[in-house]
């Protein structure tokens, strides 16, 4: 199933630095003792399915994985050799520079296609069993990585040196230093990955539950003890304050967890299943995939208390 052309819908004008909220502002700021609102900006339509965002650290441009799976069929028709998946970049703030900017190619094939990060100039992308990456600059495919018995490479983030990849299917993360691959314990079906102050952060989809994981793999998985708050995790984030953010699919909602680990509040309910978001903090754009939908919501993310 391909889809067609790629449009973006303006919702409202843009904020800059920490000015007023405007009209289309969503999260009320007088009940929220982080300070956090986001403003919707750009809606980005005819999407197929698309699972994930990501933002280029050096010229903010946007990444979004578009997994290109019929709505109806088998339960694994979102990670199967189709050769259907492909990449659409955006510029920031969600204008489009190209609907398919890389596609499945016969000498590089993409199927479906899963988290996304970029690092040193090269984008790293989650696919069935094995990592895609390509040439920011050029788009041309590199080298792929394989990783031994993998079944669903989900998620996709660096620390700025190494890539890390979640397998929620065997419950593993893989770090990947070049081509080699070393194995760090998660837990329970694991999907997004995060990074707080050289932290890792993991949210289990199973579990409803996020963790801190020790990447020495000396102590097991720390849960937060949140799991009765949520029902479908998918993507999380750390905010310049400590706050996370995280993507509820089944609740259709993002809600920040505060530095404290324990207090909740919904940032944004949402229509269409939000994925695995990202996060430019340099411009303050908050880029959500809509996976049911076939779409991606662009929002204006400020803290109204700096």
């Amino acid at each position: 199933m391909r889809m067609g052309f790629i449009t973006v819908i303006l919702a409202g004008a843009m904020l800059s630095g920490c000015a007023a909220p405007g009209p289309n502002a969503i999260s009320n700021p007088t009940s929220a003792t982080d300070g956090w609102i986001v403003e919707k900006v750009t809606e980005v339509s005819n999407l197929a399915v698309p699972e994930c965002a990501a933002v280029c650290p050096d010229g903010g441009d946007v990444f979004i994985s578009n997994i290109d799976a019929p709505k109806e069929g088998p339960d694994n028709r979102y990670n199967t050799e189709d050769n259907q998946g492909f990449i659409t970049r955006l510029k920031p703030g969600g204008a489009l520079i190209a609907g398919q900017w890389v596609k499945s190619e016969v000498n590089a094939p993409i199927h479906s296609i899963k988290g996304l990060c970029v690092l040193k100039g090269v984008i790293y992308a989650c696919d069935v069993d094995h990592v895609r990456r390509m040439s920011i600059k050029t788009g041309q495919a590199l080298e792929p990585i394989y990783i031994r018995d993998a079944q669903f490479l989900n998620d996709a983030a660096t620390d700025g040196e190494y890539v890390y990849v979640s397998d929620s299917n065997t419950n593993k993360i893989h770090r990947l230093d070049g081509m080699k691959v070393t194995d760090i314990p998660a837990p329970n079906n694991p999907n997004g990955i995060a990074f707080e102050n050289g932290k890792m952060i993991v949210v289990s989809w199973a579990e409803h539950e996020i963790y801190e994981v020790d990447m020495d793999c000396i102590v097991p998985p720390k849960p937060f003890g949140l799991a009765d708050k949520f029902e479908g995790l998918d993507g999380v984030e750390v905010l310049s304050d400590g706050t996370f953010i995280v993507s509820d699919q089944k609740q259709n909602r993002l809600a920040l967890i505060g530095a404290d680990r324990k207090s909740i509040r919904t940032l944004v309910k949402v229509k269409g299943g939000p994925a695995d978001f990202g996060i430019d903090a340099k411009r303050g754009f908050l880029y959500v995939p809509m996976i049911w939908n076939n779409s991606l919501t662009v929002f204006k993310l400020t803290n109204t208390r700096k």
